[in-house]
This record gives structure tokens, sequence and C-alpha cells, in this order.
């Protein structure tokens, strides 16, 4: 049995298609059977309008005789070109047609895409360590036209898009409304942003995990805890268990230089607050290997942090994952960062940021 073969280019698919037919007409003595298979190629226009209506107009291109059509009657084989030539109007009046309205009545891209981006942008989760949520609302989308390698259908799409990434789940009202737009060779935005918020209580989890073990003069670090504040500058307080037990406090102003993208501290200060009395002798000897091992990281470049959140947003599978929606973002930039009373909030400039359709 032949495989149906799918091509594609422009806005049209075009479809090879082997059909085996075979009817009868029960009539005693003068009963008829009919027989027959042939390879069909259409083309299937496609559009879609501003509202994900999708439209099809499906045209019968050319087609070939596998086994020519027969009739039998009684024992009489008996081809038949007037047979030929009704079972291709057949195909060009009613099978074409009838496709074409099955598929706008049928098929709903707008609900299909509305239950989609509900069920993935309201607090879906993208991560466990350390937790994220992903919430986003659609606001329009600027589709390619079709193309294909060796092996996929690839299809292009633009997404304007509100989009944020928490480790708090957001509440808030989802009412997604978007609409559809060709590409005519020019992008409605050619950056798309998205909005990171991570709290002080999110961000200690983040340094714990990226502290504890770790070796800094020579000594492992075992951390109980750490809490982080911002009043008139931002204080970070670790509960230390080794190489001594006590509390390390840093404080100093961090400031972003869009610029060059790095992140300075200002006004730094440290200081250890041992439990032990030898440890005290010692915490000026451990405040000055913290400082200079501070200040040989500075400035710090915050942006793998946050491309790490972005790389953790998901491909997608819809259609019983007969289709695949891949996120691609060429380069990304970090367009404000603010340190405020309870969190960290950032919004970044994602460049080619474009959604990947494979077929």
């Amino acid at each position: 049995m032949e495989l149906v073969e799918i091509n594609a280019r422009q806005k049209s698919l075009f479809v090879k298609i082997p059909i085996d037919f075979s009817f009868i007409k029960s009539a005693g003595l003068f009963s008829i059977e009919g027989e027959g298979c042939i390879r069909v190629f259409v083309e299937i226009k496609c559009d879609i309008s501003e509202n994900f209506k999708l439209t099809t107009e499906s045209i019968l291109q050319e087609h070939e005789w596998i086994k020519e059509p027969v009739l039998i009657v009684g024992k009489l084989t008996i081809p038949i070109e007037t047979l030929s030539n009704c079972i291709i109007r057949y195909m060009n009046e009613d099978m074409l047609n009838n496709l074409d309205l099955k598929i706008s009545n049928d098929l709903d891209l707008y609900g299909l895409l509305v239950n989609k981006l509900n069920s993935i942008g309201v607090n879906y989760p993208i991560s466990k360590k350390p937790e994220l949520f992903f919430n986003s609302q659609l606001l329009q989308i600027q589709m390619d036209v079709l193309r294909e390698d060796a092996s996929d259908i690839h299809l292009h799409m633009w997404l304007e898009i509100m989009s944020k990434i928490s480790d708090l789940a957001v509440h808030f009202e989802q009412n997604q409304n978007p609409k559809f737009y060709w590409y005519n060779g020019e992008y409605e935005k050619s950056v798309q942003s998205v909005d990171i918020e991570l709290s002080y209580q999110g961000l200690a989890k983040v340094l714990m995990t990226e502290l504890n073990g770790k070796e800094l003069g020579g000594k492992t670090f075992e951390i109980e805890s750490i809490n982080i504040r911002n009043t008139s500058f931002l204080e970070i307080k670790i509960n230390l268990v080794e190489p001594i037990k006590g509390i390390i406090t840093i404080n100093g102003n961090p400031i972003l230089d869009k610029t060059n993208q790095k992140l300075y501290i200002t006004n730094l200060g440290i200081d250890i607050d041992a439990q032990n009395f030898i440890y005290k002798l010692s915490s000026p000897i451990m405040e000055k290997i913290i400082r200079n091992k501070i200040e040989a990281l500075m400035p710090l470049d915050p942006l793998p942090l946050f491309t790490g959140f972005i790389d953790k947003i998901p491909s997608f599978n819809i259609f019983d994952n007969m289709v695949l929606l891949k996120p691609q973002v060429l380069s990304i930039k970090i367009e404000q960062l603010q340190f405020n009373v309870q969190s960290i909030s950032s919004t970044l400039l994602l460049e080619g940021a474009i959604i990947d359709v494979v077929i």
C-alpha cells in the first residue's frame, strides 16, 4: 500500500494520495460491480483570516491510474472509459468540495489556540529547581509561508506576547483574544519582551544551591539559611555552619550598566558575626577573603541566570503529537533590572523570537 506524500510551498500543501475504490449495485442478473485504483495529485490552497478562520481550496491538479477502472457484469470484465470520467468528475465536484467544507466547519483554529494558551499560559510550571511559573497572553501572530526540508514541513511564526516568568504563582484574569496576520516582509515587532520576577526568598534558594559545598579560601562552605531584604540597600544574611559558625552579612547597592549588561555593586560592606571566640579573632581574615572574592567577580553578569529561565520554556505538541511548536530566540538583552522591596524584577528583550512549527 502506497503512503500519502505531502509537500509544501508558499500557502499550499501538495498531496499525492493513492485511492482504492469499489462499488456494487445489486439488481439480480443485472448486478454491476466496479473497482480500480487511482493516484491523485491535489493542491490544497490555505488561507487564514484575522480571527483564525481557516479556509481551503482543494484542486485536482492531475491523476494517474494505478489500476484502471473496470466493470464486472456477471463473468465479464469490461474496461470502461466513461467510468474513469465519472470518477474524476466525482472527485472534483463532490469529494474535494466536501473536504474543503469539512475543514472549514470542523477545524476550529481559534478555539484550539485559546484552549492551548489557557492550559500553558496560566502559572504553567517550567522548572522545579528553582520553582518557576510561566504566564502569558498572546496578542497577535504573524506567520510566514510554508517551507520544507528533507524530512519535515516548517512554518515560522512571530508572536507578540505579554509574558512573565516568576518563582511565585501569579493571580490574574486570563483574556486571550489573539489576532492573525500573514507576514508581509515587515515585522510588527522585531523584538519580543518578557518580564521576570524573582522573590528574595526564591533568590535565596538559588544562592543556597549555588554556594553550598563551594570552596572559598581553601574552606568548604556549608550554609544553613540565607535571608535577603532590600531597604535603602540590598542586604544578604548568610547563616553559616562551616567553615565557621556564624552570620555573614553582605550589603551594597547593585546597579545595572545597560551598555555592557553588567551588574556593579557600590558601597560594598561585609561583616562576620562568629559565635565562637576563636572564630571571632579570624573574622577580619574571612571578611577580607570574601571581599576579595566578590570584588574579583565584579562586575557580575546576570544574563546567564535569566537566559537559563528562558531556556526552560518547553516545546509543545499539538494534534496528537503530529505538530511540534519550538520556541527559538536569537539573542537576549536585559532592558531593566530593579531591586524592589520584596523581589527582583527584570525585563528581557528577545531578539529573533519565533515559534518554529514542525510538521
